[in-house]
């Protein structure tokens, strides 16, 4: 299954992490939001990337493991199905929304040849985050669906 994600995060109090090439990178306390996709197959997949994000043991690849390796904690995932790159288009609309605040400059878009200053964001707003990214893939023509961190099951990532 092919894909595009965000990975809610809570973040407890502020902190200030090493997050690989970035350097020092601070992170206010707050909902985060990370945008990612999986286009391969295998370990590459979409229910394996979100079932990676939620493994507290993994070696460290990307800015996204830095973070994570904190007090950062995921609490869950709203994805998509496509066999289209979504992830920059779903990024770049979170960064118009006035809800979203951009995150650290690089942060998840190194490797990004569309342009995007970051594929993390802070949710400032003051409804769910849920209905808000859930808004934006549907206004992307997706189907959102979610996933807990605690589903212990992850058939086709226990769509709700």
């Amino acid at each position: 299954m092919k894909g595009v994600y965000a990975l809610v995060i809570q973040i407890e109090k502020n902190l200030a992490t090493t997050v690989g090439a970035l350097g020092q990178v601070g992170f206010q306390r707050g909902i985060w939001i990370y945008v990612g996709s999986a286009t391969g197959t295998g370990s590459t997949n979409l229910e394996n990337r979100v079932r990676r994000h939620f493994t507290d043991e993994k070696a460290v690849h990307w800015h996204i493991d830095y973070l994570l390796k904190t007090n950062a904690k995921p609490l869950r995932a709203i994805w998509a199905e496509s066999d289209r790159a979504a992830e920059c288009d779903l990024a770049r609309e979170m960064n118009k929304s006035p809800l979203f605040v951009a995150g650290p400059r690089g942060f998840g878009s190194s490797d990004c040849t569309r342009g995007c200053g970051t594929h993390l964001f802070r949710f400032t707003g003051l409804g769910k985050v849920d209905g808000s990214i859930r808004g934006i893939l549907s206004n992307l023509g997706l189907i959102p669906f979610i996933t807990e961190k605690d589903t212990r099951r992850c058939p086709k990532l226990a769509q709700s």
